[in-house]
């Protein structure tokens, strides 16, 4: 496809899907397959490796993206695990379609132009990088000193700042012993637990 050939020459997406109006000009460029790609079981996108679907993806298990990952996903994402992103360099999780996951812990860029839907946890941190979608459910929204451009978010509880601010907070949604007293945490601790799909919440 080759808007992705165009998609994967930028070092970030920020200009094409900032805002609600380049997002839906984006996805009418997108000309998706009804071509459904199953994957039985986790996916790795490695590092430095480009990966991507001209239709959708179901992958029965985790999607774990490494550092300088690319996934780019024309039609719907369903993830029937986590969504992990364990490093603090560049990825990109991509997706024309809709999003379904259980968990997302991501540093990266993550770009979704349909319906963006978590069962339980959608954690982003670090403001290098922004999540672009158009709205954005969970049970739990942490934005981690992080600005993510959404344009609405249903979650019952959505916490934004640094973690110094949101930490104490945090220490009473998710279960015992993941965050300490004075609110801090470990993403490598989080990450550990989400691959071997663990919950975070009680």
């Amino acid at each position: 496809m080759k808007l992705f050939e165009k998609l994967l020459q930028e070092s970030s997406l920020h200009d094409l899907a900032g805002s609600a109006s380049k997002r839906a000009a984006l996805k009418a460029k997108l000309t998706p397959s009804d071509t459904v790609k199953q994957v039985a079981k986790d996916l790795k996108v490695s590092e430095g490796e480009d990966l991507h679907f001209d239709g959708g993806l179901v992958v029965k298990g985790n999607l774990v993206i490494e550092d300088q990952g690319r996934l780019l996903v024309a039609g719907d994402l369903v993830v029937e695990g986590n969504i992990i992103h364990e490093g603090f360099d560049y990825s990109l999780l991509f997706v024309g379609g809709s999003l379904e996951a259980d968990n997302l812990l991501f540093h990266g860029e993550v770009v979704v132009l349909g319906g963006f839907t978590l069962k339980g946890v959608a954690w982003t941190y670090y403001n290098d990088y922004s999540t672009y979608a158009d709205t954005l459910s969970a049970n739990l929204v942490v934005a981690d000193d992080r600005e993510d451009a959404i344009g609405k978010v249903r979650a019952d509880h959505h916490l934004v700042g640094h973690s110094s601010e949101i930490g104490p907070k945090l220490s009473k949604l998710l279960e015992k012993g993941l965050v300490d007293e004075e609110g801090g945490w470990s993403y490598s601790t989080l990450a550990k637990k989400l691959l071997k799909k663990e919950a975070l919440l009680p």
